[in-house]
């Protein structure tokens, strides 16, 4: 993607934002929403400025950009949580069937 083109696509957005036209997009598989005042990506609340960083992240060429783009919205939505425990349980039992052994 070119720099007038990223610079097109941050236009755009700077315009969702700023317009009642349309509540919801989809960018990079995550569901941005706007509610009064603040942004809704997957059901985690951003304020705008943090919306802009994480769509130029999500649009970014850069795979790590995306992946951490990714970590910071399951973060605030709540998943990274779940997950992470789910994890640490699972290792548990791991360890607790290999020390019964």
């Amino acid at each position: 993607m070119s720099r007038r083109e990223k610079e097109v696509l941050i236009e755009e957005f700077d315009l969702w934002l700023k317009t009642r036209f349309a509540d919801k997009i989809w960018i990079g598989g995550h569901l941005f929403e706007k509610r009064m005042g603040e942004i809704l990506i997957d059901g985690g609340s951003f304020t705008s400025d943090e919306a802009k960083m994480l769509f130029q992240m999500l649009t970014s060429k850069n795979p790590l950009d995306k992946i951490n783009a990714s970590i910071i919205i399951w973060d605030r939505n709540g998943t990274l949580v779940k997950v992470l425990v789910t994890l640490a349980i699972l290792a548990l039992i791991v360890v607790y069937v290999w020390v019964r052994r």
